[in-house]
């Protein structure tokens, strides 16, 4: 890649042994490590803490662009985080001057992705295995030695289908709906979130936390994720039918979600004016695109910082988006991108650290597979009437991968409910958990209310 396509990350006093993290790549800083160089334009996260383990990241999005595509960032020892310096300071000048020089310790950011690379297709032609994780010892000075470098990759040995996508996904398919706007409101204009960040709804619950810690942590690094409440998916002076049927079709509350995602994000990028001019539809364009974005950024903050509190917003994007029903049909092109951006994403999902996502485990993924079951019904029940056929095609396309990787049955095929008969001849009906709440049946079944 050319010099004027891409940018660098200079560290300044970075303690050797450093876990340093650069969108997919994670290693430990060496002493001769000074930075990475030959970084495409665009949005990328950096990361650090004092070791690799699960202690506190601290996180910073940056946007290298061809009018600004260096960053200096100088390891503070009391915060134990990366300080953004000023471009135009004298030390800072001093900085850039001596990076010129390509001996001064500067990692090149696609060597480094390409060295990975060919390690992990080594390791996978030798063992089989469809996702693994690949670890190099590397200098950060020569490019060579002593900082470990880590990014899973995916096996394609030539025989499998290209639309299972074996391969993993890029930082740019993880991305694709991310936005500075979208940053912007999320983490005000540092750019700047740690482990420990929350919504202010998720305060109380986050795990390891006092609750004194948890308010500092909200007042310290804020999440303005996009308030999302399953428990009320309706208008607060609908009655009746209308409130039934939107608490069973969350379809009119996603469409409320987006509206309210889209009046933010205008008002971030640029107040009133703009706001006024766009068109109804554009200004839905930009709310549906942010709350994709947002679920992409909330997987990526769990992926990297290992973050509860975005843990818990993907989880609620999700189960707004599967348990729609009439806007499958309205907005079927919605659903397909919302889709594809969950694929490219449990492509990463084995990278999760802490066991946050255990796709394998019945108990750990229970309401993920509960939920996905759910959604493919209502497809099913659309794509019977001769409708949304290229969101059906990229349901079967995620649900073979679920299969195939993690050997989730097809809830069609597995027997749900039934009779037993006992020893004594006693006939007894035994059912699955769940299955009430899935079928609206027994106490979850709808009551008809006279009014």
């Amino acid at each position: 890649m050319s010099g004027s396509q891409s940018g660098s990350l200079i560290f300044l006093n970075l303690p050797p042994k450093t876990f340093i993290g650069l969108d997919l790549i994670t290693f430990n800083s060496s002493a001769q490590f000074q930075g990475i160089h030959n970084i495409r334009h665009g949005l990328h996260l950096l990361y650090s803490g004092t070791d690799a383990s699960l202690s506190i990241r601290q996180g910073r999005w940056v946007n290298l662009t061809p009018d600004d595509p260096r960053r200096i960032l100088q390891w503070n020892a009391d915060s134990e985080s990366l300080d953004l310096l000023d471009d135009e300071a004298e030390s800072a000048q001093n900085v850039i001057s001596s990076a010129r020089d390509p001996s001064r310790g500067l990692l090149d950011y696609e060597a480094l992705q390409a060295a990975t690379s060919d390690l992990a297709a080594k390791q996978s032609t030798n063992n089989g295995n469809t996702s693994l994780r690949s670890t190099k010892h590397r200098d950060g000075a020569e490019e060579g030695d002593d900082a470990e470098v880590e990014e899973d990759q995916g096996n394609d040995n030539g025989n499998s289908d290209p639309d299972d996508q074996a391969d993993p996904s890029t930082w740019q398919d993880l991305t694709s709906h991310i936005s500075p706007t979208l940053l912007t409101r999320i983490l005000q204009s540092e750019w700047t979130t740690t482990s420990v960040a929350s919504a202010p709804s998720d305060t109380e619950t986050i795990p390891g936390l006092s609750h004194l810690e948890a308010n500092d942590a909200l007042h310290q690094h804020p999440l303005h994720l996009t308030v999302i409440d399953l428990k009320q998916t309706w208008a607060a002076d609908d009655v009746g039918r209308v409130r039934t049927d939107r608490a069973r079709d969350r379809s009119w509350y996603l469409s409320t979600l987006v509206d309210a995602v889209s009046l933010e994000l205008v008002d971030t990028e640029t107040p009133s004016a703009t706001a006024r001019e766009k068109t109804q539809n554009e200004r839905k364009t930009v709310g549906a695109r942010g709350l994709l974005g947002e679920l992409q950024f909330c997987f990526l903050m769990v992926l990297t910082l290992a973050n509860y509190s975005c843990l818990e917003q993907w989880k609620r994007i999700l189960v707004v988006f599967f348990t729609c029903h009439e806007a499958l049909r309205d907005v079927e092109p919605y659903f397909v991108q919302m889709v594809r951006v969950m694929g490219e994403q449990m492509r990463r999902v084995e990278d999760v650290e802490g066991g946050l996502f255990e796709l394998r485990d019945e108990v750990s993924s229970a309401w993920l597979r509960r939920y996905w079951a759910r959604f493919r019904a209502a497809v099913d029940v659309h794509a019977a009437d001769g409708g949304v056929e290229d969101l059906k095609r990229e349901v079967e396309r995620l649900q073979s991968f679920f299969e195939d990787r993690y050997g989730w049955a097809s809830e069609r095929d597995r027997l749900r409910r039934g009779m037993l008969e006992l020893e004594d001849g006693e006939m007894v009906e035994v059912s699955l958990a769940g299955v009430d709440e899935d079928e609206e049946t027994g106490e979850y079944a709808p009551v008809v209310v006279e009014m």
